[in-house]
């Protein structure tokens, strides 16, 4: 069975055009985001009502603290899981969300790498908080391609590939090339004019701000959660943390919100550039004419 993972950048619109597929082929959605991974982060990571996870089952949603240890590892053992299960059920697995790192995770397998080791990670961390942003710099010269993936703010991975590095002298990158491909899985690419596309984006964030996520980040620092987190560092959190801190206003809080997240689809769009074998799906289309192309492509008939 050919099994689709519907992608693209950030506020494209890929939840609404995955459920409206999912409801037409008695689907189920695995979520292929790195954010929606944690409990209480919902506003911030966009994730769909419940309502609509009440008539389409949504998996790997909401199943780790945003304290809690989560890697690429982990997530492809649960998502596969998930898709097998949705298999036994009679159903049929839909793949979403942005995430590059996941999405070529699933597709392209993981790569067979050292154990951690907690030295060098304790030794690397003090690097980075007596020098921020040092390590990225270390990484764009010791691993290039790795550099290039990663987001900025993504200490984990980073931290990662360093210790790859000085634990077996090869750049975590020249490793990714000996995984597996899953050839079940077809990647298919959503995509806007940039100029709709970071309009959403802007619609998205004020939305954001006005369904609650100043008290979202609000409870989060509440219950204990440290804003150094790598949850807490990503987009919207981050930069909302400032704001509580009165390092900024509410106004350039927003904006601030809005040119990183449209930076971020810019680098999601790059990335997704380089799968050769990738549909891309233009959402200024009619849906139907997108739906049949995917019918085609995956055989499971209109």
């Amino acid at each position: 069975m050919k099994i689709p993972v519907i992608t693209g950048p950030t506020a494209v619109g890929k939840s609404e055009f995955a459920v409206e597929f999912a409801k037409r082929v008695n689907g189920e959605i695995v979520s292929v985001d790195s954010m929606q991974i944690y409990k209480y982060m919902d506003v911030g990571t966009s994730k769909v009502s419940q309502k609509i996870r009440s008539e389409i089952p949504h998996y790997m949603v909401d199943v780790a603290d945003p304290d809690e240890e989560f890697n690429v590892k982990k997530f492809r053992e649960m998502a596969l899981q998930a898709v097998e299960k949705i298999i036994s059920n009679g159903k049929k697995p839909i793949l979403v969300g942005g995430s590059g790192l996941y999405v070529e995770t699933i597709k392209y397998g993981i790569f067979d790498g050292p154990p951690k080791n907690e030295a060098i990670r304790e030794s690397l961390y003090r690097v980075e908080r007596e020098s921020p942003g040092s390590l990225r710099k270390v990484l764009e010269l010791v691993d290039p391609v790795a550099f290039s993936k990663f987001e900025p703010n993504d200490l984990v991975r980073i931290v990662r590939a360093l210790e790859v590095y000085l634990l077996t002298g090869n750049p975590i990158s020249s490793l990714w090339a000996k995984r597996k491909e899953d050839e079940r899985f077809v990647l298919f690419v959503l995509y806007r004019d940039r100029n709709e596309l970071y309009e959403r984006i802007n619609k998205r964030v004020d939305e954001m701000f006005k369904n609650g996520l100043l008290e979202e980040v609000s409870r989060l620092l509440d219950m204990g959660f440290s804003p150094d987190l790598p949850s807490m560092q990503s987009i919207g959190y981050k930069e909302v943390v400032k704001y509580h801190k009165g390092q900024s206003n509410l106004k350039d809080c927003i904006e601030e919100v809005k040119k990183v997240t449209r930076h971020y689809a810019k680098r999601q769009l790059t990335w997704f550039k380089k799968y050769k074998d990738a549909i891309w799906l233009d959402l200024s289309n009619d849906k139907e004419i997108l739906f049949r192309k995917m019918f085609k492509t995956l055989k499971w008939g209109a």
